[in-house]
């Protein structure tokens, strides 16, 4: 059996990491995360890897001294080179080593799954089994949650662990779909643009079939009198979203499935 494609994504953005990794899973794509240039270069050195990943910006070793020193070391050089960077100014990409570079993204328009889809066409990846994707666990979660961006996130990570997620945007399409689909856990934004986290949360409380179905709130602050109301209201847990990775946010949920 031919080992799948290994790639090294050296950024120091835990969100952007997680957000490369869970693309690159779902594509089948092994990937191992180091934030700063000198672990990027040992990693390199150790794992030869198939593709680098590479931040412009890095503590210790920037990414601009990490990819001149792969490229005086012969065992590494032609590794190819994603960079991602804040800017992309000609004087920034006219610092960088042309030995392996085969695209450059901005981060503020990066977009995880067209890194990986260029990750496959620099790689040549082959596409994983579709009977190998089927689900581990028929966990039916609905996600509430107004931004958009990390709904799709989380999507991913949801789905490349065998779940199947449901996603709703506001409090009315949250209160529809717990009626039709009746998921098994439901994580909750307290925020939202029409009906409040905590309205929904009692709505869904007082009708019996829900009694029983964890909910977990999300905001993002830590308030007191909403933790405490959450509780009241019968919520299992309260999730603050800007003090927790992506990756805590799935163990709340692989807890309750255990």
């Amino acid at each position: 059996m031919t080992p799948s494609k290994l790639i090294l994504i050296a950024v120091s953005d835990t969100f952007l990491a997680e957000s490369l990794v869970a693309s690159a899973k779902e594509k089948g794509i092994r990937a191992v995360v180091v934030d700063n240039g000198n672990d990027a270069l040992l990693k390199m050195k150790e794992l030869h890897p198939d593709l680098l990943i590479s931040d412009v910006v890095l503590p210790g070793m920037d990414g601009y001294d990490l990819l001149v020193a792969k490229s005086f070391d012969k065992n590494i050089t032609k590794i190819p080179v994603i960079v991602v960077s804040n800017m992309g100014l000609p004087v920034d990409m006219k610092r960088l080593p042309s030995v392996g570079i085969r695209e450059y993204f901005i981060k503020t328009h990066i977009d995880p799954n067209e890194v990986v889809d260029k990750v496959c066409g620099i790689l040549g990846c082959t596409p994983l089994d579709p009977a190998k994707m089927k689900a581990k666990k028929p966990i039916k979660i609905l996600w509430v949650e107004d931004d958009k961006f990390l709904s799709e996130i989380l999507t991913k990570k949801f789905l490349s662990l065998g779940y199947n997620l449901l996603r709703a945007s506001n409090g009315t399409e949250a209160l529809a779909i717990a009626e039709t689909e009746t998921p098994d856990i439901i994580m909750l934004d307290i925020v939202m643009p029409d009906i409040n986290g905590l309205d929904v949360l009692q709505k869904l409380k007082m009708q019996e079939k829900f009694k029983e179905v964890p909910i977990i709130m999300l905001s993002n602050l830590s308030s007191p009198s909403d933790i405490e109301k959450s509780k009241k209201l019968g919520a299992i847990g309260f999730i603050v979203k800007a003090a927790v990775s992506l990756d805590e946010i799935v163990a709340q949920v692989e807890k309750l499935v255990k």
